[in-house]
């Protein structure tokens, strides 16, 4: 999980999703607001997302609660209840701009490599690699909500979702088109290993539930490709691991992008 403010990136462009009325947190905030008001608008929400990362990453969103959030940023609880309609509305919206980030992270680790079969292997390694989140407890907690939402708001944490399968799908097309991969759908092969992502990083960050030893991430990563007829030679993954330097940068910056750190804004 990954941390959610623009952190010099345009904002990602989202998918549209399978339900047409399912929409993220910036259109449902601007509503029919236009020109600088909209931008106002998205700035609070920002603000205000970063109010809420920061109780959590202090807590671990143990005392989460909308008159913190408010506290946090600066406003009263009615001009937050202007902006967010609940607790939930702002969880999925903190999730929303998690993903969005995550996605441009992991397109902007794929760039560095030429071959596509390498580029969508360093994005999975990026991906996997837990020395370069955010602090663990920080995402055990919004692990949790994430698991809470798929069950109360299924299609919005879908939507949010949907950053990271657009890119996934991408990577996985151009190993299909260059022969390194069966072909096949991308975008059904990136929801297969995005449900398997999702599922590790809970077992990951609350506990294992599966009843057996998670496998390493390189054996994971290998399963998948594998499983999509990659064709890996022994040491491959060698020229794509990040070095301990490489992940604390990814680290300090998601930290920055999430609001979590002193000088972020």
């Amino acid at each position: 999980m990954e941390g959610f403010q623009d952190v010099g990136y345009a904002v990602f462009e989202r998918a549209a999703s399978h339900d047409e009325s399912i929409t993220d947190w910036r259109t449902r905030m601007i509503g029919r607001s236009i020109g600088p008001a909209a931008d106002r608008a998205i700035k609070r929400g920002h603000a205000i997302i970063s109010a809420a990362a920061r109780i959590i990453y202090r807590s671990g969103g143990d005392d989460f609660t909308m008159r913190k959030v408010a506290d946090e940023a600066g406003l009263s609880l009615r001009a937050l209840y202007q902006h967010f309609s609940g607790k939930d509305d702002l969880l999925v919206a903190l999730f929303e701009e998690s993903q969005v980030v995550f996605a441009r992270l992991i397109e902007r680790r794929a760039a560095r490599c030429a071959d596509p079969l390498d580029k969508l292997g360093a994005a999975l390694y990026f991906a996997t690699d837990p020395r370069q989140h955010t602090d663990c407890d920080y995402n055990a907690a919004l692990a949790r909500y994430v698991m809470l939402a798929s069950v109360t708001a299924a299609e919005q944490v879908g939507h949010a979702r949907r950053p990271v399968i657009k890119v996934l799908a991408r990577l996985i097309k151009e190993a299909m088109l260059a022969g390194e991969l069966e072909a096949g759908d991308p975008e059904t092969a990136a929801a297969s290993i995005s449900l398997a992502y999702a599922s590790y990083q809970f077992s990951t960050y609350l506990g294992n539930f599966i009843g057996a030893e998670l496998p390493a991430s390189e054996k994971l990563i290998r399963f998948w490709l594998q499983g999509m007829g990659a064709r890996l030679p022994a040491g491959w993954e060698e020229r794509l691991r990040i070095t301990d330097d490489e992940a604390l940068k990814y680290r300090r910056e998601s930290e920055r992008a999430a609001g979590t750190v002193s000088g972020a804004h």
